[in-house]
């Protein structure tokens, strides 16, 4: 029943995403003397840290049903928390510093995984409710940490509009406002978005990364197996989270060798306004695109975060076929030994070959840094509203449910069509191990991986020929220059 339970708890993680824009909503419309998004985060941290609570009790008194149930509770309080946070960089960052906050945002996430990796690794001896205190440890400390820094303008005074009249559960009475969006009006952050589902399309094959491994190498120590999982894993995220810091440090660049030059164009003498609230922004065209000055920090660390997605998403799907060969190697070489009537040596194949599984996966993780950094930083530079900021941000977690939902069925129908050949029959393996691994292996053929893999590989070509025609705003003020002509 194990991977039933897993199954229900990455339905549980999908579904919670769809909270996204209700609870930017929510953190948008806010009022309170503490600002709009402290308040949002505080609250949803301690729904955290009573359903964590909870979880502990569950998983002390075997409560599997209850279990499942306050997970997916504590996934919307995680998800809550995700999209207030998002939101808060446009209200305390300056515009022309947004694009290397974008890039330490990636670096945070990242960071994050890769210590929880290392956590599970070298601390899972601890019990589990040792990981389910330190997990309500770590996220109570860095609200803290953001509410003490965060120096937000309070709300409690504004005045709201008439059709945004407030109460706490006015998000539930205008659910179907939280979701909606005009792509024909915000083209750029649209296509955005668009990648950004291929991306997490792509990114599900990780999940299968056990079987590949399994399949692959035969091993008959499950435990060794999932060693070598565990390296592929901790290798990407490190690797990932440092490329995340290296281009966040190029954002940061960008913007300070020309902050002291961004200049705020005046408006035309017909406007009543002479600047723009943000730097760089001179005016908006009637489709909803701002005009920019191409010279500002803002623009050109718009500019430059879109070269970063570009070359991350192009980087992945060239190195999306490094564990294609990795598999292939391997069966070459058990099939060399089968033809010289050798018996195959799995433990041999594994020592010579795993090695070069971690590290195409680390070098893999460059991409994955560099477009999540790239990717952050062009989400708040073609962020249409900065007023609903958390909302239109929170619409990225849909991205996600659809793109996980899309990637994980598709993927597992490439296993079992093209790979299904491969099964071998349970009487082979009568020696089951814990949670199905090791002889336990699922036994699907190689042409269901290599489907697998090329799959992820189209799926982040598809994502880097779609930001290919993202336009940042700098872009756009210059077409326009050029069709107007002197």
């Amino acid at each position: 029943q194990a991977s039933l339970g897993l199954a229900l708890m990455a339905v549980c993680c999908g579904v919670s995403q769809l909270t996204g824009p209700a609870a930017g909503r929510w953190s948008d419309r806010h009022r309170s003397r503490f600002g709009r998004r402290r308040p949002c985060l505080v609250m949803a941290m301690g729904a955290v840290w009573v359903l964590t609570s909870f979880l502990s009790v569950c998983s002390e008194m075997k409560l599997s049903f209850a279990f499942i149930g306050a997970f997916l509770m504590q996934q919307f309080a995680w998800n809550c928390m995700q999209t207030v946070q998002a939101g808060l960089v446009p209200d305390v960052i300056a515009a022309d510093q947004r694009s290397a906050a974008g890039g330490m945002s990636a670096a945070n996430t990242l960071g994050g995984a890769f210590l929880a990796l290392m956590g599970v690794r070298f601390l899972g001896g601890v019990g589990v409710q040792a990981h389910y205190a330190m997990t309500v440890s770590v996220g109570m400390m860095c609200c803290v940490l953001v509410c003490l820094a965060a120096n937000e303008t309070p709300t409690n005074n504004i005045e709201t509009k008439a059709n945004e009249v407030y109460d706490p559960l006015s998000f539930l009475r205008h659910i179907k406002s939280c979701y909606e969006f005009d792509p024909a009006r915000h083209p750029q952050f649209a296509k955005l978005l668009l990648s950004k589902t291929l991306y997490c399309s792509s990114v599900m094959v990780k999940g299968f990364l056990l079987f590949f491994i399994q399949d692959t190498f035969k091993l008959k120590d499950g435990h060794k197996e999932q060693a070598i999982v565990g390296d592929t894993a901790v290798a990407a995220e490190a690797v990932a989270a440092f490329a995340a810091v290296a281009a966040m440090a190029l954002l940061d660049v960008a913007s300070a060798e020309l902050a002291t030059g961004s200049t705020t164009k005046k408006r035309s003498e017909d406007d009543p306004q002479e600047t723009s609230p943000l730097p760089g922004v001179s005016d908006v065209s009637p489709d909803g695109e701002p005009y920019v000055d191409p010279n500002s920090a803002t623009s050109v660390g718009a500019v430059r975060a879109r070269m970063f997605t570009l070359f991350g998403s192009f980087w992945m799907c060239v190195m999306w076929i490094g564990p294609l060969l990795v598999g292939l190697g391997v069966l070459r070489d058990s099939e060399a030994m089968v033809r010289a009537n050798v018996a195959v040596d799995r433990q041999a194949l594994s020592d010579a070959w795993s090695p070069y599984m971690v590290l195409g996966t680390a070098v893999w993780g460059i991409g994955q840094g560099v477009y999540l950094a790239g990717d952050q930083a062009l989400s708040y530079a073609l962020l249409p509203d900065p007023e609903e900021a958390s909302r239109l941000l929170g619409l990225t977690s849909i991205c996600a449910a659809a793109g996980a939902v899309f990637g994980g069925s598709v993927t597992g129908l490439l296993l079992y069509t093209l790979g299904g050949s491969g099964k071998e029959p349970s009487a082979l393996h009568p020696e089951p191990l814990l949670l199905g691994v090791g002889p336990t292996a699922p036994g699907y053929a190689y042409p269901g991986y290599a489907g697998m893999f090329l799959l992820a590989s189209a799926l982040s070509g598809a994502s880097c020929l779609v930001l290919r025609t993202v336009r940042t705003p700098a872009e756009l003020c210059g077409e326009r220059a050029r069709i107007a002509g002197p």
